[in-house]
């Protein structure tokens, strides 16, 4: 029956491959006949290629929404594509939930809760979400795995990385390393489906913001977690973009708590929250910050938050040739060929956007200028930086949301001063 299923997988990821390149290949033509510019045809093609993956199921998407945390890989307008994939789609049938809970718990639903939401609040390509009652009358929120994935993920991995192994073939390609990338791209989808692991990390942010007055994470229930559930505190509060007008919370208050938090979690404590987008972040009733997902994570040694903070030291302090040092040296892929004209194009970067406001800039253009260079110089930064940036960046878009007037790499210079005084730098 594996045999079957796996077969019947790669009929239909063949025939929507097919179908969607000849969509792709006739409105390409249109396209071009109708001579509508290389933009118009980048952005259909980047269209095409999200919609594809969607097509594709959980593995694809997932890859999809990792990919477009790699501005450094690929161009700014499938990144744009890729950053709005959603992974919603409708739920899995109650009587999966049932039994995959009894498998991993060992006991039947109604035993384990005193009461069960059968509708979903929420429902993705890994996992769906229900809300609960423990018999204590703790409200929680049980995530549940969808059936089948490891097979279906298995497959889809070994898929993707025959074909990389194929189109690295072409020299070109080959610089990008197609196969190490979906390397990566595979250990990050596995991570995130193994509920342990989001388990694991709850747990380490948990202790890492012990101290902290303004962060809090859910509270786990480690005896109703395994491999395919997860048993949480259920969060109620409001997303932080909403929270300034929904509760009269102070977004100059957000926004900093928000930099600060992630600076100790890439300077301080080199664990990363790698999916710190706005639908992730809530603010409660006593305007504690909660962080939820912890399924998407970096992490980096000492030697890694050495560079990382010498990066960014020499970006408040104008210093280009240091950075292009940086991110040349630290660069897995061949030596830049035209170095000094990499360099003065990281350092006319700097002298553009330094010492700006939020409101002067747009985060991603910021990003994306940097990215830009490093692809055209074929400098390949190593993926747990990408992920950082792509967090700091993501981090700052939310502050420019909740307090334009705010430079945050000025906020962020005693935060350097503080986890310096305490050696950790």
């Amino acid at each position: 029956m594996r045999i079957l299923r796996f077969l019947a997988r790669g009929f239909f990821v063949t025939g929507l491959l097919v179908f969607h390149g000849l969509v792709w290949f006739v409105g390409w033509l249109v396209l071009l006949l109708s001579l509508r510019g290389k933009a118009a045809r980048q952005q259909w093609f980047a269209a095409r290629f999200a919609a594809l993956l969607v097509g594709l199921g959980a593995t694809f998407v997932k890859v999809g929404q990792i990919m477009s945390t790699r501005p450094d890989l690929f161009p700014p307008h499938l990144i744009k594509a890729l950053t709005r994939l959603q992974d919603d789609v409708g739920a899995f049938a109650w009587s999966a939930v049932e039994r995959t809970i009894e498998a991993d718990l060992g006991k039947p639903v109604g035993e384990l809760f005193a009461a069960f939401d059968q509708t979903p609040v929420a429902s993705a390509s890994v996992a769906q979400v229900h809300k609960a009652t423990l018999p204590g009358g703790d409200e929680v929120a049980v995530k549940v795995r969808r059936p089948g994935l490891d097979d279906l993920v298995r497959f889809d991995l070994s898929v993707m990385r025959m074909f990389a192994k194929v189109i690295s073939i072409v020299p070109t390609i080959r610089l990008l390393a197609p196969v190490e990338s979906v390397d990566e791209f595979a250990r990050s989808i596995r991570d995130q489906i193994d509920l342990r692991i989001e388990a694991n990390n709850n747990r380490r942010f948990t202790e890492l913001f012990a101290g902290d007055p303004d962060v809090a994470f859910p509270r786990l229930y480690p005896e109703l977690c395994s491999r395919h559930v997860l048993t949480m505190q259920f969060v109620r509060g409001t997303k932080v973009l909403d929270a300034p007008q929904a509760k009269g919370a102070d977004g100059t208050r957000l926004a900093k708590i928000g930099f600060r938090t992630l600076l100790k979690m890439v300077f301080a404590d080199g664990f990363v929250h790698a999916d710190l987008h706005p639908g992730n972040i809530f603010v409660d009733d006593a305007g504690k910050v909660i962080i939820l997902d912890l399924g998407l994570t970096a992490e980096l040694d000492e030697a890694a938050r050495r560079a990382f903070a010498l990066f960014f030291a020499s970006w408040a302090g104008r210093d280009g040739k240091v950075m292009a040092k940086l991110m040349a040296d630290l660069s897995p892929s061949a030596k830049v060929a035209d170095y000094g004209t990499y360099e003065a194009e990281v350092q006319a970067f700097v002298a553009r956007y330094h010492g700006k406001a939020l409101g002067e800039v747009q985060v991603s253009t910021v990003a994306f200028d940097m990215f830009n260079i490093l692809r055209r110089h074929r400098v390949r930064v190593n993926p747990i930086y990408t992920m950082c940036n792509v967090a700091i960046a993501v981090t700052e878009g939310i502050g420019k949301q909740l307090d334009p007037r705010l430079d945050l790499v000025q906020e962020a210079l005693p935060i350097f001063a503080t986890i310096r005084a305490a050696g950790k730098l």
